[in-house]
């Protein structure tokens, strides 16, 4: 994870630029009521429980040092608070309630957290700090029995280094060549014979983001190293590349093709909606929209997987929650509609056709994120506080205790929601990159050329060429189309870009613009900017027009106010055609997943009520299961979408209860804003 709390405005942005399309679901309306029909029962596909993970820190101070006043140290030591460095073992308490939710694969050390983790430093007996480290970390996974995931920092050290955390990890060889001592031989002076067995490993934590300053190529270049230098120690392990927007994604993946063993993206739903600006109630209501748009996400990067490499590759989610990195005012990602949150995206994780390797929720214990807290932050004094459960807490629990092995088909039809009143669906729906083209281009004439001193645009058979020599201005728009357009309306430019001797911090791009100007409307929209590129970049943007629009402007574009600015720039193929995207504004109040026992004896369903004033009553047929006379059911659930353990530690709660089953199917009220299980047996 980055510092969330820090670079909460870079990660909004890019969340932004994601490739986001909001899913449509199986649902319909319908007069008189709302119905679950689970399909088949005698089919099912086992879930992959790695789907259940989360993330043990143990960062390292050099990565904060300068913008971060919190005790790393409590991370770095004390795994924040999973360990006691002092008597060398795991706290008790924390490890047990980690069993309690069956965590399956814990990430390690962190997210931004490990971008300059030294591993070497972790382990040994001469440490001062880092007590919570390699071993340790190895040790806490074996008693809980969880699958570990590194990250690997590569801002620090070097592919060799990591090679050589493979062969501490996996190596079997005592020595090397004869003379020199090896990192195997160095593990078991540290107490440890058996190989641990790592076998992922994730290359870099979002080195996409503004301040790494890494580029696609850059990271492709550092994966390929770090590939060849790993593998060579142990062929078996899995390496993971990071993901994100729809450039980065094409061009790292077109570059590695076959060395990605699993391709890495993070979810926050929710991070770009402004909650100062808005009620609990909506905030939740239109955060829910966007883990469609997740699941959309999903199949997107797995068909440009398909297309780039000619094989499936899996994907880990190696950081997901709520988006919300604020206190005021409230902690959102403390409350019970971030648990919902993180109920759907589990659903949405459990697809077998969106092939999740695993999730790894972010985090488990402490920090900012915790999903259990005892207020620990680095005084050993308080390492044995008793835990409180956070509503987060909960949906893990319920999925480990009242959830099945085999994954079921079920359809739902109820009532729905309308998202497209919130600003956040409408900014949304303008980066949509999946719809329905009216394929007649409105950008088909001349570029219309004002002359700029300092800069050469000329125009042969369609395309622009511009020569940034010594430009009198650095932003730069003096080339266009003017296409007329009707109103409140979406429309897609795109085009190619490719660059020459190209030297500019900023990059230039394609721009869609009210034809009155931006200083009269405001209104516009931007592809992807290109700094450098040798052969031709697609680009695209969606752009809605304003309901009383006539005519736009398509902009060959630089934006900024500052240098350097020098080289050729050429754009090609420029396309403005009228859009429909593929979405539904339409958002369902209930959302259900459905399992069985692996011997089919017993029938789980988890039900999330989106709706926050009322109940929902649902009928519920169990095709070719005969039900027992009565079920139980699980609900989580608190007073309101925004309601918190923070002081009252059983604010939000679990409650358990049972019902009558006269027939099938039969009648369930789900309350407002909750998640239920339920369990049916056999009556066979």
């Amino acid at each position: 994870m980055i510092n969330l709390f820090h670079k909460k405005a870079n990660k909004g942005y890019l969340l932004l630029c994601s490739m986001i399309v909001l899913q449509i679901f199986p649902v319909y309306c319908r007069a008189g009521g709302c119905e679950i029909v689970v399909q088949d029962i005698s089919n099912g596909k086992e879930i992959n429980k790695k789907v259940f993970g989360s993330n043990f820190l143990g960062y390292d101070p050099k990565t904060y040092e300068n913008n971060c006043k919190r005790n790393i140290y409590s991370y770095s030591d004390f795994g924040s608070g999973l360990w006691d460095p002092i008597a060398k073992q795991n706290v008790q308490q924390a490890t047990n309630i980690a069993r309690e939710i069956g965590i399956y694969a814990a990430r390690f050390p962190g997210g931004a957290g490990a971008t300059r983790y030294n591993w070497k430093e972790t382990i040994g007996s001469e440490r001062k700090h880092f007590l919570f480290g390699i071993d340790e970390f190895l040790r806490t996974c074996e008693l809980i029995n969880t699958e570990p995931i590194f990250t690997i920092g590569c801002l620090q050290g070097t592919s060799q280094d990591a090679a050589d955390l493979v062969e501490y990890c996996n190596g079997i060889s005592k020595d090397i060549n004869g003379k020199e001592e090896s990192w195997v031989s160095i593990r078991i002076k540290n107490g440890r014979a058996k190989p641990y067995g790592v076998r992922y490993f994730e290359i870099g934590n979002e080195l996409y983001l503004k301040g790494y300053e890494i580029t696609p190529e850059d990271y492709a270049g550092m994966y390929s190293r770090y590939y060849k230098a790993m593998k060579a120690k142990d062929a078996s392990i899995k390496l993971g590349a990071i993901l994100e927007r729809d450039s980065w994604n094409s061009e790292v993946v077109g570059l590695l093709k076959d060395k990605i063993d699993f391709g890495i993206i993070h979810i926050y739903p929710g991070w770009d909606i402004d909650v100062s600006k808005m009620n609990a109630r909506d905030i939740f209501l239109a955060s829910f929209s966007q883990c469609g748009n997740e699941d959309v996400r999903i199949k997107n990067v797995l068909s440009l997987f398909k297309r780039k490499i000619g094989r499936v590759v899996p994907l880990a989610i190696t950081e997901y929650n709520g988006g919300f990195p604020y206190n005021d005012p409230i902690p959102y990602r403390h409350c019970l509609g971030t648990a919902l949150l993180n109920a759907e995206l589990l659903r949405i994780f459990m697809k077998p056709e969106n092939n999740i390797l695993m999730a790894n929720h972010w985090n488990f214990c402490n920090e900012y994120w915790g999903m259990i807290a005892n207020e620990f932050k680095g005084d050993y004094k308080d390492l044995y506080k008793p835990y409180y459960k956070r509503p987060n807490y909960y949906v893990f629990e319920m999925y480990h205790k009242h959830f099945g092995d085999m994954l079921l088909n079920a359809s739902v039809q109820c009532d729905t929601y309308d998202v497209s009143y919130y600003n956040a669906f409408k900014t949304l729906v303008t980066k949509i990159k999946t719809g329905t083209l009216i394929k007649n281009n409105l950008a088909q004439g001349k570029w219309d050329i004002k002359e700029l001193p300092g800069v050469t645009a000329r125009e042969r058979d369609g395309e622009l060429s511009l020569d940034f020599q010594n430009p009198g201005q650095f932003n730069y728009y003096h080339c266009s189309k003017r296409a007329l357009v009707e109103p409140n309306a979406y429309y897609k430019v795109s085009g190619y870009i490719k660059t020459e001797n190209f030297v500019d911090d900023i990059g230039v791009c394609l721009e869609v613009q009210d034809a009155r100007g931006w200083n009269v409307t405001h209104s516009a929209a931007a592809t992807e900017k290109i700094k450098s590129a040798i052969d031709w970049q697609y680009v695209e943007t969606v752009y809605q027009t304003l309901p009383d629009a006539q005519s736009v402007n398509v902009i060959a574009r630089r934006i900024g106010e500052k240098g350097p600015l020098s080289g050729r720039v050429y754009f090609k193929d420029v396309r403005l055609e009228k859009f429909i995207p593929q979405i539904d504004s339409k958002i369902p109040y209930l959302s259900v997943n459905v399992s069985k026992s692996k011997d089919g004896k017993k029938v789980y369903l988890m039900v999330i009520n989106k709706n926050m004033d009322n109940a929902i009553t649902a009928t519920i047929s169990l095709q070719g299961f005969t039900p027992a006379t009565e079920g139980l059911t699980w609900t989580l659930n608190g007073p309101a979408i925004d309601s918190t353990n923070e002081q009252n530690h059983d604010n939000v709660k679990v409650t358990p209860g049972r019902f009558k089953i006269s027939s099938n199917p039969f009648a369930y009220a789900f309350p407002a804003h909750s998640l239920t299980a339920i369990e049916v047996d056999s009556a066979n």
